[in-house]
């Protein structure tokens, strides 16, 4: 039998383009106009080339050049707009003799590399093996950068802050953004701006509750890992370049103190809120680079009710878990196993994706690893040099925390704006969702892996929710009822809240669930219900937008053709042919008795006149049947169209989801 080609155009498509609901999701790399086609093993032979050029001649499709013809991998070139090349796209995917179909793609280096002098010895934001490690085994923070390379403020226009608890700081390293409380005059022994706090210009220190920042080389060390000035030519850069570190020097051997240092943070992050920004500091992460070996919770209540307290300000903290080979689930260790939802507990890794041997660990109280061996950063009082440690693990996280707020949109602050403590849950989630998972980490931590910045701010930035196809479509008779499920599914690992509604309330479309919750990972069903009561025959259009619990929004165009099934026939008078089944709902078969051999073609338009498919064919005397695969049809009326050297015969099927 002579080989059929499937001839799909669009038309159709392109006409309904013009009321259609603009599509989310473009891919913004894309070159326009041009397409990358592979042809399948064996079939990229002259005939299917020119197939392709003819069947696609109204999308102006030719073949530009060759990228191998040994792997059969061709660029083509095309006159379609962009909504229209994501049509060509996907019927060309359809194509049984081409094996992959995609655009052609600008491409950029994907990372910011900054000019920090000493920038090549910082293996945990980006990592080639320059120190002997594995390459990758890092944060993908150049990765990050290229996303969100800021002045230090949210999108909103506030300034970002970090707020470091440490031993001390060197307050004249040329390397750091301090914070300044700029309503308070330094060093006169007044509480100028009303804190409660006397002369905290540069901070506040717990130790001798004054705002003396003293000289300390641990918590200069930890404050130059969150957040040293990025491309500046010098030294090296934190993870947060621009953010502010506020300096709070509190991490003593005496617990009154620790809470005391908690407490100046909980008050200029309250008098921020309470003062939409005239006083305090916008806190949005801290960080705790000490603790207590072998500590039980229960005995430091106040202590660990300090984080759920700044939590309820939108407040993460990020803990440095114990230096030694422990497990702290059993021994205990004090921060990281309070259970604060608000706290995220954080072990080491080296620069080969491994636990470092001297670093606590726990399934159910670590949360995640980062680097914290042979970590260069800032040292007192101008200097850099290498630390080791879980507290120069934790301060990676802390200023993640710090880069994904200044990466987050308008939408994510307006929840956040509502509800902050649960908008603080939802970014810790994120956190641990985008670690990048290390073999037996699972029994090491709650992530089973370790910090991703660039993962993170992904899964801040882009839709959670994703649909199981790019329109809702059913087709129905006038004065009709029918029913549709729509699946919609959680790309993220946790519980993820939403609200969905249907954009102008059409009374010909309802759906029943308004809000729901996905599982992690997993999906769930809607019910759609559509009534063409009343309606004329035609075309109807409106828009769903789901809006997850940060603020992430996604439109799903929503189609309902209305048709009328006067005159639809299932065979001809003659007895020669006819189309089964009808109703159809994937294949369709053209069955014809032959007098004779003879070639045909077999034509379908949609009901509006736009041709959807051709297919050729050879009949032998007596009876044919030629099927259809009519799956990738739209649920709608058609006609399909017999035609030879002396054979007509046309019929209305209809198509059904």
């Amino acid at each position: 039998m002579t080989r059929k080609y499937l001839l799909i155009t669009l038309l159709s498509a392109l006409v309904l383009m013009g009321s259609q609901v603009p599509r989310s999701g473009v891919d913004p790399n894309a070159i326009p106009g041009r397409i990358i086609v592979q042809f399948d093993k064996g079939n990229n032979t002259d005939a299917i080339r020119e197939y392709l050029e003819q069947t696609y001649a109204f999308a102006g499709l030719v073949q530009n050049r060759c990228l191998s013809d040994r792997l059969g991998i061709y660029i083509y070139t095309h006159t379609l707009d962009t909504d229209g090349s994501e049509l060509l796209l996907k019927r060309l995917r359809r194509e049984k003799d081409l094996a992959n179909v995609q655009s052609d793609h600008r491409i950029s280096l994907r990372e910011v590399i900054p000019n920090d002098s000493q920038f090549s010895e910082q293996w945990a934001l980006r990592n080639t093996g320059q120190t002997g490690g594995t390459s990758d085994a890092d944060i993908d923070a150049t990765d990050a950068w290229e996303v969100t390379v800021n002045n230090g403020t949210s999108v909103m226009g506030d300034t970002i802050v970090m707020a470091i608890v440490d031993d001390g700081f060197s307050m004249i390293h040329p390397d750091l953004h301090y914070w300044k409380n700029r309503l308070e005059i330094p060093n006169n022994g007044v509480d100028d701006d009303g804190n409660g706090y006397v002369d905290d210009f540069d901070g506040w220190n717990a130790y001798y509750h004054s705002g003396y920042i003293q000289p300390k080389d641990h918590g200069q060390h930890v404050a130059g890992i969150a957040g040293a000035i990025g491309d500046n030519g010098i030294g090296v850069c934190g993870v947060n370049w621009y953010g502010r570190v506020m300096t709070v020097c509190g991490s003593s051997e005496v617990e009154s103190t620790v809470v005391e240092a908690y407490a100046y943070v909980y008050t200029m992050r309250s008098l921020y809120d309470a003062t939409s920004g005239q006083k305090g500091a916008y806190v949005v992460a801290t960080n705790s680079s000490f603790g207590v070996d072998l500590g039980d919770p229960d005995d430091y209540p106040i202590w660990g009710a300090m984080y759920d307290s700044l939590g309820s300000l939108g407040i993460l903290s990020a803990a440095a878990t114990s230096n030694a080979t422990r497990n702290v689930d059993v021994v205990g260790d004090i921060p990281t196993t309070f259970p604060s939802d608000y706290l995220i507990s954080v072990t080491n890794t080296t620069q080969d994706d491994e636990k470092n041997i001297a670093a606590g660990y726990g399934p159910i109280n670590i949360d995640l690893g980062a680097p914290g061996k042979n970590i260069l950063s800032t040292r007192i009082p101008d200097t850099y040099g290498y630390k080791t440690g879980t507290s120069m693990a934790s301060p990676h996280v802390t200023g993640s925390i710090a880069l994904m707020y200044a990466a987050a949109d308008a939408a994510f602050f307006e929840r956040y704006q509502q509800d902050p403590p649960q908008l603080a849950v939802f970014l810790k989630n994120i956190i641990l969702d985008a670690a990048d998972t290390i073999p037996g980490f699972d029994t090491l931590c709650v992530s089973g892996g370790r910090l991703n910045v660039n993962n993170a701010i992904q899964k801040l930035i882009n839709p959670r929710i994703a649909f199981q196809d790019d329109t809702v479509f059913n087709g129905l008779e006038i004065d009709s009822l029918a029913e549709l499920t729509f699946r919609i599914s959680n790309i993220v690992g946790f519980n993820l809240p939403y609200e969905a509604e249907i954009m102008g309330a059409p009374g010909w479309i309802s759906f029943d669930q308004p809000s729901g919750s996905l599982p992690g990972g997993g999906s769930e069903e809607l019910n759609f219900h559509f009534d063409a009561t009343g309606l004329d025959q035609g075309m109807y259009d409106c828009a769903m937008i789901f809006t997850d619990i940060a603020g992430m929004a996604d439109t799903l165009p929503i189609r309902m053709e209305v048709f009328s099934s006067q005159g639809l026939d299932e065979a001809d008078v003659s007895g020669q042919a006819r189309c089964f089944p009808n109703p159809f709902s994937s294949y369709l078969n053209v069955e014809y008795f032959s007098d004779r051999e003879r070639s045909v073609m077999i034509h379908v338009y949609s009901v509006a006149g736009e041709m959807v498919l051709v297919t050729k064919a050879h009949l032998h005397t007596g009876r044919n049947l030629l099927g259809i695969n009519g799956s990738s049809f739209r649920p709608g009326v058609y006609v399909v169209h017999v035609a030879g050297d002396d054979i007509r015969r046309s019929f209305r099927v209809i198509r059904v989801p």
